[in-house]
């Protein structure tokens, strides 16, 4: 697992800063350049071969601006769209353009080379960012030494990651108001993540998500519950993020104290189309960033194993089961998500009953139709609540899917958890 460290230079002398701004426009021009003869069907040996004469930087940031651009999209703008049009508008100066488009600098790791070469962290007195910079005519290497802050929270984590033992990257970036630089350390960490005994399933909604914890080994649901969260529906982005953060870690206290693993669906919120006023609502749902920070601060801060399932028809079955056992949709869809993941052929059993089942209800809607000796007798003409009764009284049309309801209606003893987040 990576993680990112934040860092910031915080003293630089004014001949260390020219030297640093003359890496930030070489570095610009090399990303530029690379990505104009990527598109022109270079290859990467004679890009590298041609960047190097004509930028004088070494051969590793070469592969650096290379691997930062290989991957963007056609009509990819240095600087973002958003800057070229202030600058288009006339907003900003053409020296002010330039400056803000230059404001990256990557270098990647290497463990052979004692974690990175052309940006080294030096544990003294201070903390030193060594950067290998363009020397000057007649010099064979240069360096500047400008002085790192790293919060102290994340030394006493990290900071045996950073002793040249294992490799790390550092993104260094402007700030735009000009009063200093960001610094981004990337490290890999392993984290001590167990599999659960049980499975929490979340069903994530608009405005509020629904769980339940299953066990694993005798199929007992162990507890059912909702997270609060609407104000995600309407927020900013920041606050957003913030209250993804708040759900993230009552979730994973949840999931710690009953020794579970987190699963979650993979929603492409994207490809769905429905009604105007149902778009709206899936389509203000955060899936993306909430699992993503649920895969890396889960694992990271409480040990809990996160893991992505296809949680397709669980909605479907949980309709039927939800009126089983007295619950809700959200709750029961959550129930036969965790029985989909731990076993899956009984979730296809159940499935194949509620799919042959609709089957029947559209065959009695057709037959329903007709007349004189082409209309259907009348036990076929159930539909709806009489067809529900007859199923609660007369022989099951679900005997998978009610024998499931019977030992998770005997299971569900304990009280039903409503954690409000905002």
């Amino acid at each position: 697992m990576k993680i990112a460290i934040p860092a910031c230079i915080y003293e630089i002398s004014e001949e260390e800063e020219k030297y640093l701004l003359d890496l930030f426009r070489r570095f610009g021009i090399a990303r530029r350049r690379a990505y104009n003869m990527l598109r022109k069907g270079y290859i990467k040996s004679e890009i590298e071969k041609i960047l190097q004469e004509e930028l004088n930087l070494n051969s590793r940031y070469i592969k650096d601006a290379i691997h930062s651009v290989k991957n963007l999209p056609d009509g990819w703008v240095c600087g973002g769209k958003k800057l070229q049009k202030l600058r288009q508008k006339g907003k900003i100066s053409k020296e002010e353009f330039r400056d803000r488009r230059d404001s990256f600098i990557l270098s990647r790791g290497d463990k052979s080379k004692k974690g990175n070469l052309n940006t080294r962290i030096i544990f003294g007195e201070d903390i030193e960012l060594r950067i290998n910079v363009p020397p000057k005519y007649g010099e064979s290497k240069r360096y500047i030494y400008p002085k790192l802050y790293i919060p102290e929270k994340y030394l006493r984590k990290y900071k045996h990651l950073l002793d040249c033992s294992k490799p790390y990257t550092v993104i260094i970036k402007k700030r735009f108001d000009k009063n200093g630089y960001d610094v981004r350390i990337i490290v890999d960490v392993e984290s001590e993540e167990n599999e659960g005994d049980r499975v929490l399933a979340l069903d994530v909604n608009a405005g509020h998500t629904d769980f339940a914890v299953v066990d694993r080994k005798t199929k007992n649901i162990v507890a059912v519950g909702k997270f609060n969260h609407h104000e995600t529906q309407f927020a900013k982005k920041g606050r957003r993020t913030y209250l993804l953060h708040r759900l993230a870690d009552r979730i994973g206290r949840i999931a710690k104290h009953f020794n579970a693993t987190v699963v979650v669906g993979k929603l492409k919120t994207s490809e769905f189309n429905g009604t105007k006023k149902a778009n709206r609502e899936v389509h203000s749902m955060p899936h993306f960033r909430f699992r993503q920070i649920l895969k890396y601060k889960l694992p990271l801060k409480y040990g809990v194993k996160v893991k992505e399932h296809s949680e397709a028809f669980t909605s479907k079955v949980g309709r039927i089961l939800g009126r089983f056992i007295g619950l809700d949709v959200h709750k029961a869809s959550a129930i036969a998500f965790a029985i989909k993941v731990i076993d899956y052929n009984l979730f296809k059993l159940i499935l194949s009953e509620v799919r042959s089942d609709e089957a029947d209800g559209r065959l009695r809607a057709r037959l329903a139709k007709g007349c004189g000796l082409t209309a259907p007798c009348q036990s076929l003409r159930l539909a709806g609540d009489e067809a529900f009764e007859q199923r609660l009284t007369g022989d099951p049309w679900y005997p998978v899917l009610s024998a499931l309801a019977e030992s998770v209606k005997a299971s569900l003893t304990g009280r039903i958890w409503l954690v409000k987040i905002c």
